[in-house]
């Protein structure tokens, strides 16, 4: 019974065999090169070849610029709300508040003295994962000496009544 089922399984390879090999032969001339009664095909320049849809283009995938470390554009939402509205705790990692301070003291008696006091600010620095809403550094300095020696550190400028001005890296 197996063997009934191999011989004709063998039998209709080699019929489908030469039933392929019989239409090529007769598609091909003498030599080999096949035969036609059309004229051959001169395709128009830019014809038959694919264009890719302007929709299927790759996009390059968007990435965070060096100069973006600590991911400031996604908090410029936060310019011009006041500081109290934010929840300072829940912003990741390094944080930074820089608002004016004014110490007194730097108000001389003399009318003619035109000279402004120093621009001063206060600097509070916030710890990353900091569970509470309590600065770990507060210090007040000149702005001429506040550096950005942290790229990695998220920066919330306030302005005089406490709103965010600025936010930036540093």
């Amino acid at each position: 019974m197996i063997r009934r089922y191999i011989q004709t399984y063998i039998g209709f390879m080699a019929i489908s065999g030469l039933a392929a090999c019989a239409n090529t032969a007769s598609s091909y001339g003498v030599g080999g090169s096949a035969v036609s009664n059309l004229p051959n095909f001169q395709p128009v320049a830019g014809q038959g070849q694919y264009i890719r849809p302007e929709f299927l283009e790759p996009i390059p995938i968007q990435t965070l610029p060096p100069e973006d470390l600590c991911r400031s554009r996604l908090y410029l939402t936060l310019v011009g709300q006041h500081e109290g509205a934010i929840f300072i705790a829940g912003l990741p990692g390094r944080k930074r508040i820089v608002k004016p301070a004014t110490l007194e003291g730097f108000q001389s008696d003399e009318p003619n003295d035109f000279t402004p006091p120093p621009p001063l600010v206060e600097i509070i620095d916030f710890l990353p994962q900091q569970p509470i809403y309590l600065s770990s550094i507060r210090t007040i300095m000149d702005r001429f000496l506040l550096t950005n020696e942290d790229e990695t550190r998220l920066t919330l400028e306030l302005d005089d009544e406490g709103y965010v001005a600025d936010v930036r890296c540093g």
